[in-house]
């Protein structure tokens, strides 16, 4: 297997990865191809019954509508038979993974304590569904963080009501290494609507004196004086590397309670992959530690301190290179 950059956390990854990984996921095939086989049996047994319902039923004419009950609740049936194995076979690789790495892991989660900020400094949209997941704790850099996946949804009421996603991402929380007493919350700029995001009833906009991050953020604080502090040229320089290196994924963040908070919709990103496919080969794994490389590209841009002068903007190159 090839490790996606030479960083010192990959060094030795392909042996752990014959001595560790190769054999656990060749053990697990087995697994795989039963819930496969055993979801493909109850569709068309399934799909038998409905099709028994709509032709034969004693329904009148609510047989087709029996026929489509039935198909539905089958197709959900064998989908949980796949999703519950995928989730087992998940969990054993990243708990090797972050083994690996140094990091502790918890597969299922609830709602973690830490997204009380998140909610407080109104960093989420409104919901009423919840689900979290692959929740990783370690330290970088001598920071500790921890870092989640969360998918909300909003289901609205009455007679047409729907189910909507607002949030699928990662949240990350860092101990951020500047001193600060008061809250500063930094959000994409919502144009003419920027008056409606007030995060609190304490909170101020901040003037920044950079015209591209404000093109690209605005912030809100309940200390202008420490807020331009924390704000200083080379932070905004991060965030707006950040906002190139995870392109359309909505980043919002936040200066509370001595940590960092940082909100980013880029959907499902630690997991195995495809269920129909053999679990033998390496590119499973390379496409997790693809995705903890950039997770490291984020801590990395958010707190490392960069010795000497930059030539140019900030950038994960700059950091990298040091």
């Amino acid at each position: 297997m090839r490790p996606p950059s030479d960083r010192e956390e990959f060094h030795g990854f392909p042996a752990f990865y014959e001595a560790e990984i190769a054999p656990y996921l060749r053990q697990k095939e087995d697994a795989r191809q039963k819930a496969i086989l055993h979801a493909a049996l109850m569709g068309i047994g399934g799909a038998v019954a409905a099709l028994a319902a709509f032709r034969f039923g004693p329904f009148g004419g609510g047989n087709m509508q029996a026929g489509i009950i039935i198909a539905m609740l089958t197709l959900a049936v064998a989908m949980w038979r796949i999703n519950r194995t995928r989730s087992n076979i998940t969990r054993g690789l990243l708990e090797r993974v972050c083994r690996k790495l140094g990091f502790a892991y918890r597969r299922d989660i609830g709602r973690p304590e830490y997204f009380s900020d998140y909610d407080r400094l109104k960093l989420m949209p409104s919901f009423n569904r919840e689900s979290w997941e692959d929740e990783v704790r370690g330290t970088r850099d001598g920071a500790d963080f921890v870092f989640c996946e969360a998918h909300l949804k909003y289901k609205s009421s009455g007679k047409n009501s729907s189910t909507r996603t607002v949030f699928h991402g990662q949240l990350l929380v860092i101990d951020y290494h500047k001193d600060f007493l008061g809250e500063t919350v930094v959000r994409r700029d919502a144009g003419l609507f920027n008056r409606f995001g007030k995060p609190g009833a304490d909170f101020r906009q901040v003037g920044i004196a950079s015209p591209k991050f404000e093109k690209i953020f605005e912030a809100w604080s309940t200390d202008q004086v420490e807020a331009r502090n924390l704000l200083d040229p080379i932070v905004l320089e991060r965030f707006e590397e950040l906002d190139r290196l995870f392109d359309g994924a909505k980043l919002r963040a936040a200066f509370a309670s001595g940590r960092l908070y940082i909100a980013l919709e880029t959907g499902d990103k630690l997991n195995m992959g495809s269920m129909f496919a053999p679990l033998e080969g390496p590119e499973r794994v390379e496409k997790i530690l693809h995705e903890f490389d950039l997770i490291f590209d984020l801590i990395d841009v958010l707190i490392k301190q960069v010795d000497g002068r930059l030539d140019g903007a900030f950038s994960v190159a700059a950091v990298r290179g040091q």
